[in-house]
């Protein structure tokens, strides 16, 4: 079986290349086959990686699975080493965050927040917003604004409690606590940190 081939990669490599390092030091994992729930984790995020917004996956897929450096990357897409560097924080955390939730077929969820949210356009908000985790691509894709998706999302999440829609609304609640991933919190004096809020 020649795995080595195919393009994947070994998960333990996804955290460990998350780094400005431009080493070696991922080769090791090469040389060992990967196990079968590796290569199912390999293909779930390959999966989530469908929904994520094109340059993150794109940050992603060339860093993580092809071996590009970050400085390649940038000068690839005409950006700063650091712009490629916060994306990919980005992606990996929205990645993270996708493989927490609990795995839904689609049209089920569908029928069931039918029963709840009588407009089309509201559906598929909440589907995007499952699927992806990101307010400005679900916008993109549906052709309206951030501010409508978030108001929507919201009031959709209301009436799923309202109706008793546990499940869907335990979901909806915690993707609506990482609409914001990352965000910058001032500390003492001008010190600025990344935190992850959960």
């Amino acid at each position: 079986m020649t795995w080595y081939s195919t393009g994947t990669v070994d998960p333990s490599e996804l955290e460990a290349r998350f780094s400005e390092e431009d080493s070696m030091s991922y080769l090791d994992s090469i040389f060992t086959e990967p196990s079968e729930e590796s290569l199912k984790l390999i293909a779930r995020v390959k999966e989530i990686m469908q929904d994520l917004p094109p340059r993150e996956a794109d940050f992603v897929d060339l860093y993580y699975f092809k071996h590009f450096r970050q400085t390649d990357i940038a000068h690839m897409f005409c950006v700063s080493q650091p712009t490629v560097c916060y994306r990919l924080q980005r992606a990996t955390f929205r990645i993270q965050f996708l493989l927490q939730l609990p795995e839904v077929k689609l049209e089920d969820m569908s029928i069931e927040l039918r029963s709840v949210l009588p407009d089309e356009l509201d559906i598929n908000i909440m589907i995007l917003m499952y699927q992806t985790s990101c307010q400005s691509e679900v916008a993109k894709r549906l052709g309206v604004s951030q501010g409508l998706v978030r108001y929507r999302f919201l009031r959709s999440i209301s009436r799923m409690e309202k109706a008793g829609l546990e499940f869907y609304h335990e979901i909806f609640i915690r993707v609506s606590q990482n609409l914001n991933v990352l965000r910058e919190i001032p500390r003492s004096d001008d010190n600025l940190i990344l935190r992850v809020v959960h």
